[in-house]
């Protein structure tokens, strides 16, 4: 999600626009289909020496820099000689400039940040990753590792962001069943937004609330939402509806509008919640590209992310936290741990990066399409 569109809600605008310009318990841990055997970590001791020849970290990512400056502030804390800086691009824009600059031999990325998994699958057939493994997988779920070179930097829940103007708590629907039959029962007062299906994080959520709940279920309930629904490319535009008193509740929102919306919480413009029957989890991928001009900088990049401190940072800048058995050290709530507590078991899927999800995108936006009579 890009943009830095100005708005006004109660003097916060342009903070909020900064937040949210971009925006181990799941229900099946898919191994990576595109999986490859593993190199062993680089030794620390090693990339150090390799880095210091070389000139910092660039990477193209989807991150907002408000997120990513707690991260790159805690890199650089291990390691001040490293330089860091992030180029902000959409999903598609961030392989395009990549492969541009590649082709020709320019100075480009070292790191790719992206949360496209079927982008993320043409990517790797591109030949885009390089085989890095990072330090400290160990203590992750498995498949946080997706196969050649790509790993899951936040494994980020769709929420359900709403209006505590417009709906009283009792109002607010606890499900995606109940959040369909609402918007049936009263569209006055469920007016909703959401994404396009063209937005890569829309569609991996519907693919991952398939899995969960079914084809038939889900088409049932979008049947049901769309003539309620107004969709928007960019998170900021949808959240500002929902602040703004344009819209009741906005569904299938990132994960990262827990960071954003917390401001506005506590003065009761907003607030948000896990839909209690399927949550799917979207990945924020990193990979070590295979053109890198500061590789062994970008591994040692990748080798803090999967620390205690990396995770810490990551928490803090509003990203999901993936190690296993988690614990916050700063007070940060983004983590699959504190996620576990608000959602039954077995409702949450992880959306791999696999072919499948490639495969299925024709057939699930002709479905959406015609559900919103598109």
């Amino acid at each position: 999600m890009n943009g830095s569109r100005k708005i006004s809600v109660l003097g916060a605008a342009a903070a909020f626009a900064v937040l949210v310009s971009a925006c181990s318990t799941t229900a099946s841990t898919p191994a990576a289909s595109n999986a490859t055997t593993s190199k062993a970590p680089v030794p620390t001791a090693t990339l150090v020496k390799q880095a210091a020849s070389e000139k910092g970290v660039v990477i193209y990512g989807n991150v907002p820099p408000d997120y990513f400056k707690p991260v790159i502030a805690a890199f650089n804390k291990v390691y001040p000689s490293i330089s860091v800086t992030e180029t902000v691009l959409s999903d598609q824009a961030v392989f395009s400039k990549y492969e541009a600059e590649a082709a020709q031999g320019a100075r480009t990325a070292d790191l790719l940040v992206a949360s496209a998994p079927a982008t993320w699958v043409q990517a790797e057939q591109n030949g885009v990753s390089a085989a890095v493994t990072p330090t400290g997988l160990g203590n992750f779920p498995s498949w946080v590792d997706q196969g050649n070179g790509v790993y899951v930097m936040s494994a980020e829940p769709a929420l359900l962001a709403y209006s505590p103007k417009l709906l009283a708590q009792a109002e607010v629907p606890t499900t995606w069943a109940q959040l369909a039959a609402d918007a049936k029962a009263d569209p006055a007062r469920y007016k909703l937004v959401s994404y396009p299906i063209e937005n890569p994080l829309n569609y991996a959520g519907i693919y991952g609330l398939i899995h969960i709940l079914g084809a038939g279920k889900v088409w049932s309930y979008y049947d049901a939402l769309a003539p309620n629904t107004k969709t928007f490319n960019e998170g900021l535009d949808a959240l500002t509806q929902v602040l703004q008193g344009g819209a009741s509740a906005g569904y299938m929102s990132s994960g990262l509008a827990q960071s954003a919306l917390k401001p506005y919480i506590g003065k009761g413009l907003a607030n948000f919640s896990f839909l209690q029957d399927a949550t799917p989890l979207i990945p924020r991928a990193i990979a070590v590209t295979k053109k890198a001009a500061s590789p062994a900088s970008a591994q040692l990049f990748l080798d803090f992310l999967y620390s205690q401190a990396g995770q810490d940072a990551l928490c803090a800048g509003g990203f999901e936290a993936d190690m296993n058995n988690y614990q916050t050290t700063n007070g940060c709530t983004a983590s699959l741990t504190a996620l576990q507590k608000q959602v039954p078991a077995g409702t949450t899927y992880l959306v791999p990066i696999s072919q499948a999800v490639l495969d299925q995108q024709a057939s699930i936006t002709a479905r959406w399409n015609e559900a919103f009579h598109r």
